[in-house]
């Protein structure tokens, strides 16, 4: 049986293509973040108590929904696209 550890968040506030999470506790700059309808994100602003997420079209994200990482940071797979391109 393997065990898997996901980092879990709440939508507080949405609006302009912005939401502020709670939780995420362990989200990086940059990392992709999922929001359970299927709308990706990026974290851009971690704070103490929230994280702030930029959305390319999160027109059905509702207060109060979930929010998981990804563990895929957007630099690093930026990197992994180029190092295939120059092949």
């Amino acid at each position: 049986m393997e065990v898997q550890i996901v980092n879990i968040g709440t939508v507080l506030q949405v609006g302009d293509d912005i939401t502020r999470i709670f939780g995420l506790d362990e989200v990086m700059t940059g990392e992709l973040v999922e929001f359970e309808e299927g709308t990706i994100g990026i974290a851009l602003n971690l704070e103490s108590k929230n994280v702030v997420v930029l959305m390319c079209d999160g027109l059905i994200i509702q207060e109060g929904s979930s929010v998981k990482a990804t563990g895929r940071i957007v630099a690093q797979i930026l990197n992994e696209r180029d190092a295939r391109v120059k092949r």
